[in-house]
């Protein structure tokens, strides 16, 4: 697992003074270090529904699955995927409605 730590640091100021007490106060306030622990996920090597070993020759699947060669159709593993909704945005993008303005007759 690879974390991304993105690292934001200010150059160091030193504090000027008579009394040298703590480091702390000394420390800017715009030292930021920020961890995002998103991980990267594993590959998926079973199928999602009867569990079996499928390797290489597994089927990913639109809603995120992988599954065998039994279970790789939407009908037989009951994909929550919408394929009508996507398809029916695909083709309402690409054929927009062209409407012409009325024609005034004399």
């Amino acid at each position: 697992a690879i974390l991304k730590l993105p690292i934001v640091v200010e150059a160091f100021k030193p504090h000027v003074g008579s009394s040298s007490t703590s480091i702390e106060q000394q420390l800017p306030v715009d030292v930021v270090v920020a961890c995002s622990q998103q991980l990267e996920p594993k590959a998926a090597n079973k199928c999602f529904i009867c569990r079996m070993k499928v390797g290489l020759t597994g089927f990913k699947c639109r809603c995120e699955n992988t599954f065998c060669g039994e279970y790789w159709y939407p009908k037989k593993h009951e994909c929550s995927f919408d394929f009508k909704g996507v398809g029916c945005d695909a083709i309402a993008k690409a054929n927009p409605i062209a409407k012409a303005d009325k024609v005034e007759r004399f």
